[in-house]
């Protein structure tokens, strides 16, 4: 598995386009100290001569949803969300597909987790991005020994920064024992989500995932996915997924932003499909089309491109 981190020149860094390298925060800033952060990732494309954001508007409303969730009060309306990104477009030069991460942060130099007196801005920054990982073959899980949080301890439903030490956890674990990623159960022992990622899973021919009051996060790649099926006219299930049902499952998907639709070869060294231990693993029916609509939604070529794509 390989990662790319090709930062561009620009930045925006209290309230102004400033180059990247020159946007810092203090060695004692709070969100330094605390994790206390919500952040997104949102894809940029160059296709067919335009420049595009994929679902802008619906990341800007999971951002600010995460901001009232933590008690930041920060909030910036879409439009001027908008033609930031725009700026920074401009300014960087895209030519290239891209990926963006906006997040909300305090650099007050306050050692205490505790809110009052405390400040959030807004900051983005571009990356150039192709496949942002590549695996031979499919994702290796891994059951890991490490639970997803529950709602009770923090909000699931935001990306909120300090909380990924879950997932840095699971996930290190994971590749440390020789797999390329962990699947995350919650107190109970039922299937949530890949440390970074959600999953859907193809089980005997029905398509499910996780109950959305799950502690499952509400990504918008899955979403996109769960529309691209019922467009099809397919339909996707949400009931309590245990990991005996990820054993037998016909295939088990993996979305994210960065990843778009990937797919699982296995689960703790178990071959995911038809148990052929001598064929190498290939991607099932329902991985293949949702990668060929994924491609005709940013090629512009799909009837869903024209609400998803915002066009710079």
């Amino acid at each position: 598995m390989a990662e790319t981190a090709d930062f561009m020149e620009y930045a925006y860094f209290r309230k102004n386009i400033t180059e990247f390298a020159k946007a810092q925060i203090s060695i004692a800033a709070n969100s330094l100290q605390y994790g206390t952060l919500a952040f997104g990732g949102i894809r940029g494309y160059c296709r067919n001569g335009k420049t595009t954001i994929f679902r802008l508007r619906e990341h800007h409303e999971r951002l600010m949803n995460a901001s009232k969730m933590l008690g930041f009060e920060y909030y910036i309306e879409y439009e001027e969300f908008k033609n930031i990104m725009g700026e920074l477009i401009k300014k960087n030069n895209v030519s290239g597909d891209f990926y963006i991460r906006p997040f909300i942060f305090c650099d007050t130099p306050r050692i205490a987790p505790k809110k009052p007196g405390l400040e959030f801005d807004l900051a983005i920054y571009f990356l150039r991005m192709d496949d942002y990982v590549k695996f031979d073959g499919g994702v290796r899980f891994m059951s890991s020994t490490y639970r997803k949080y529950n709602d009770a301890s923090i909000p699931t439903k935001a990306k909120a920064g300090g909380a990924y030490i879950n997932s840095f956890l699971a996930t290190s674990d994971a590749i440390r024992n020789g797999y390329d990623e962990a699947l995350m159960m919650d107190d109970h022992g039922n299937v949530v989500e890949a440390a970074v990622a959600n999953v859907l899973v193809v089980y005997r021919g029905r398509l499910l995932i996780p109950d959305t009051g799950a502690a499952a996060l509400e990504g918008i790649t899955i979403r996109t996915v769960v529309e691209l099926l019922e467009h099809a006219g397919y339909t996707v299930e949400r009931e309590r997924i245990d990991r005996s049902m990820i054993f037998s499952a016909d295939e088990l998907l993996v979305t994210g932003t960065a990843m778009k639709v990937v797919y699982a070869e296995s689960l703790d060294g178990r071959p995911i499909g038809t148990p052929n231990y001598s064929e190498k693993a290939k991607p099932g029916k329902f991985c293949k089309f949702l990668q060929e609509e994924f491609e005709k939604v940013i090629n512009g070529e799909h009837e869903k491109s024209k609400d998803w794509l915002e066009v710079f």
